[in-house]
């Protein structure tokens, strides 16, 4: 395959992050780079602001619905290069799984991806250091 057709194809997980004060009050645009097992999220800047790297706690907005429209186009074109470690499949998620995800309301969604994780579908999530 071409690199300019590769690149065309390839699912880039930016995101628009609202104001708040874990981002000092400024809309930012960022990768999920990290994911925590406190829940916490560590963010890689792509708005060529400061910091380039932040953290969202549990508490904060984070725009899930999507995140996980963009993981899930990544996981239909199996291509993980803007997908955190954490979201990576380790084995072949199960079909109907994938059929069906995209359909389940948010709550379900975090469902589904915790028994994948606890089945091994995904590497553990780790302590912040």
């Amino acid at each position: 395959m071409s690199s300019w057709l590769h690149k065309a194809r390839q699912v880039q997980l930016i995101l628009d992050i609202p104001a708040q004060p874990a981002t000092q009050m400024k809309d930012r645009r960022a990768a999920l780079f990290s994911c925590f097992k406190d829940g916490t999220l560590l963010l890689d800047a792509r708005d060529n602001q400061k910091p380039a790297r932040f953290y969202l706690a549990p508490g904060d907005t984070f725009p899930w619905e999507t995140f996980f429209a963009k993981m899930f186009a990544a996981w239909q074109l199996c291509d993980y290069t803007d997908v955190p470690n954490q979201f990576k499949p380790l084995k072949r998620i199960p079909q109907f799984v994938i059929d069906g995800f995209s359909t389940e309301p948010l709550e379900n969604k975090f469902k589904i991806l915790a028994t994948l994780r606890k089945q091994g579908y995904f590497s553990a999530l780790s302590a912040r250091k």
